[in-house]
């Protein structure tokens, strides 16, 4: 949505974050959007800016930057917050002078003596108002494989407070590609022939994925400045052969990204796989990708990504213009689909462990096309665009969405592999890789002098447990209780279960696994990424079951000690209020310090425990339409008795005048919201039953029922004119 500045008054210390892990960044925005929520799709948009042409995206993101196009405007805007012409035109040099950033402007407007007459609040807005944004990242070492999925989270959080802006924010606004000097390479350049570990044989490895590509790099140099010595911002978006930036809807950037993701499902059709050099979430997996390897866990959010955008092409019945590149590359999937199909591959009950040919030769096909398109849009775009009607995008995707169900079947069905794993869990696996089993040299050599190979057949490894499979898997079925449950169920009688500590580890037993599979294998049990209690991960399989409604099983799993203000302080060993990476778990072989936590972080665990409150207190959808579309808004805490009487600890429960016990938090980071609940009764999904809304001036509205109609309920969403809100249960 359109950004209105003189309405939301933006704080100029919103704009000075520093740069960050694009994960770490990602996840903290998703938050912003329910407390901060004044810059939600412009946080939407500025990720959704970083898919690059590839479908990977840079690693670390810097804060924005600012400029003026227009020359004349800039001259205009300077002279309309400035008390003298003197002041005006050095300030008009200034915002001429080439991208710049909040802070950078207080500072010059302080070193210039720029006279201002206005106060910093307007004036700040003012030149926000009229100067385009742009957003800054920088690529890092290899393209690591999950970065793309915390796309959903943030437009999830979006439409919880704006679910009227949705269309507009799919189809109204054009972005760019980000533009990385690295490229993947292709199969046949990365799959090399080397000694296997015991030196007894050989095997084949993805080595070097990705690498700097010089044609890129000379393509950045068109934008150096001559006078500062420094590559322009403008450098880091993919341009057309005509030099024009190439611009694509996000709801066009959505359908690429599930393209290219869906072009990536290994040869099994399982997960996608680990092509661009680094694994998923859990990056201590780094020998997977050597190993070719895939993850379920990008499945899974590839199979929520494609159904949200079949969902807003049916709701909205609009075409898409995508990249004739990428209408081709799709083309190309389609046929290769139609042509095994038409094979009639029918899957054996038992899975072989060896790829079957029919799906070994459409994966083949597939990835040969997905790599095709990469070598079209290398360096630039032709800059024509194929039209998809909406029918024709939902179609396609419910096509995707049965081979990606189809592949997910089979996961459970091969399973897992581990110490005292005999597979049969029924808890989803997380892992996967390859073993070529047959290939031909194809004349090449990497950079050290190995023969490069075409892959001929492969058979599949299976690995142990780990906890991000089932979390993942979770997010498909959260609507399900019955599965939620039997999930939860599985995982609790499961090797993933610490049952000293009453936590969750990271992994079952690692025993018997091999050392190239990751770094986790060289700690002993217990410690950091081998079968330790990773605080974020067990954050998220928490917010998992509150948001598939497991709210006894949640609240037994918070109280039983798994949520840090409910552990012992003095085994974990530093406050409660403090996040850790890790805790060693019960199987580290020093007892003496099982239970305590290591390596202060703030970011994951943070997020998911800020997404946890955010449910506790406000519900899954504070803002919805209702079937004549208007915008309502609705409380519905999950909130147990105890948390209104508070007998357990040394502060006295709070009543409000009438007797009721009651909760208070602030929306939005400033509105205090007061729930009233007489007999302190469990509020697990329910809605109040009467409000009270205070206005600033100390009028008063008294709404009956369990929503807020839509006149109060935007007024709310603007802050600017509530005092408070009182809800009553």
């Amino acid at each position: 949505m359109e950004r209105d500045y003189n309405a939301f008054k933006i704080e100029p210390t919103y704009f000075s974050q520093g740069p960050g892990n694009f994960r770490d960044v990602a996840q903290n925005r998703r938050n912003d959007v329910t407390f901060f929520p004044r810059m939600a799709s412009f946080d939407i948009q500025m990720f959704l800016s970083y898919i690059q042409a590839d479908g990977y995206e840079p690693l670390t993101v810097e804060a924005v930057v600012y400029r003026f196009e227009d020359a004349d405007l800039a001259v205009a805007v300077a002279k309309n917050v400035t008390s003298d012409a003197k002041s005006a035109e050095r300030l008009g040099n200034v915002l001429n002078g080439g991208a710049f950033r909040p802070g950078q402007l207080f500072t010059l407007v302080e070193q210039l003596s720029i006279d201002l007459s206005v106060t910093q609040s307007e004036f700040i807005n003012a030149i926000l108002a009229s100067a385009e944004d742009r957003a800054m990242a920088v690529y890092g070492q290899g393209y690591w494989a999950d970065h793309w999925d915390y796309y959903m989270d943030l437009i999830e959080a979006y439409l919880a407070i704006f679910p009227d802006g949705e269309e507009e924010l799919m189809y109204d606004k054009e972005l760019r590609y980000f533009f990385s000097t690295a490229t993947v390479k292709a199969r046949s350049d990365k799959y090399v022939e080397t000694l296997t570990f015991d030196g007894k044989g050989k095997h084949i490895l993805q080595l070097d994925a990705t690498y700097f590509d010089q044609v890129k790099a000379a393509e950045q140099e068109a934008f150096r400045d001559q006078n500062t010595g420094l590559i322009g911002i403008e450098a880091n978006w993919q341009r057309t052969r005509e030099g024009q930036p190439m611009m694509s809807s996000p709801i066009a950037k959505l359908f690429l990204l599930g393209s290219l993701k869906f072009a990536m499902r290994d040869a099994w059709g399982m997960g996608i796989e680990y092509e661009g050099g680094r694994p998923g979430w859990l990056d201590s997996m780094n020998g997977l990708p050597g190993m070719v390897g895939s993850g379920m866990p990008e499945t899974y959010e590839l199979l929520l990504l494609l159904k949200y955008v079949k969902k807003v092409v049916d709701k909205y019945d609009r075409p898409i213009e995508v990249p004739w590149e990428l209408g081709k590359m799709v083309k190309s999937v389609n046929e290769a689909l139609d042509d095994l199909l038409d094979a009639g591959f029918e899957e054996p009950e038992e899975l072989p462990l060896h790829v079957p040919k029919p799906l070994f030769e459409y994966w083949d096909v597939v990835a040969a096309a997905r790599e095709n398109y990469r070598n079209d849009v290398e360096t630039y775009f032709y800059g024509n665009t194929t039209t998809l009607e909406a029918t024709e995008v939902s179609d396609m995707i419910d096509r995707w969405l049965t081979e990606i169900e189809t592949g997910i079947s089979r996961a459970f069905k091969l399973g897992t592999t581990g110490y005292e794993d005999d597979g049969k869990s029924g808890i989803p696996a997380t892992f996967f890789s390859y073993d070529i089993t047959k290939w031909e040299k194809n004349k090449g050599h990497n950079k050290d002098g190995l023969p490069t190979v075409n892959a001929l057949s492969m058979k599949v490894k299976k690995f142990p447990l780990f906890l991000e499979g089932p979390v993942r898997y979770m997010k498909t079925i959260e609507d399900d209780k019955a599965k939620m449950k039997d999930m939860y169920e599985r995982v609790l009688k499961s090797g993933l279960r610490d049952k000293e500590l009453n936590m969750y580890y990271l992994s079952a037993s690692l025993k018997g696994q091999g050392y190239d599979m990751g770094r986790q294998v060289a700690f002993a049990p217990g410690w950091l990424e081998n079968q330790s209690i990773w605080l974020h991960m067990s954050y998220k399989y928490y917010l998992q079951l509150l948001r598939g409604k497991l709210y006894d099983e949640f609240f037994a799993e918070m109280k039983g000690g798994g949520i840090l203000p409910f552990m012992d302080p003095e085994i974990y060993g530093r406050s409660l209020m403090e996040c850790s990476s890790f805790i060693a778990s019960s199987a580290f072989p020093d007892p003496s310090i099982v239970g305590e936590g290591f390596l202060a972080r703030l970011s994951g665990s943070t997020a998911e425990f800020m997404d946890i409150w955010k449910l506790m207190f406000i519900g899954p959808e504070l803002f919805y339409t209702n079937k004549h579309g208007d915008v309502e808004m609705k409380f519905e805490p999950a909130l147990p008795h105890w948390l209104f009487e508070d007998s357990e600890s040394d502060n006295a429960p709070t009543f409000d005048s009438d007797g009721a016990p009651v909760v208070s938090f602030k929306l939005f980071a400033s509105i205090p919201v007061t729930y009233h609940n007489p007999g302190g009764k469990t509020l697990l999904g329910m809605t109040p039953k009467a409000y009270t809304v205070t206005y600033k001036g100390g009028k008063t509205i008294d709404i009956k029922g369990s929503f807020i109609p839509e006149k109060t309920a935007l007024e709310i969403r603007r802050m600017s004119k509530i005092h408070s809100i009182d809800a009553y249960f």
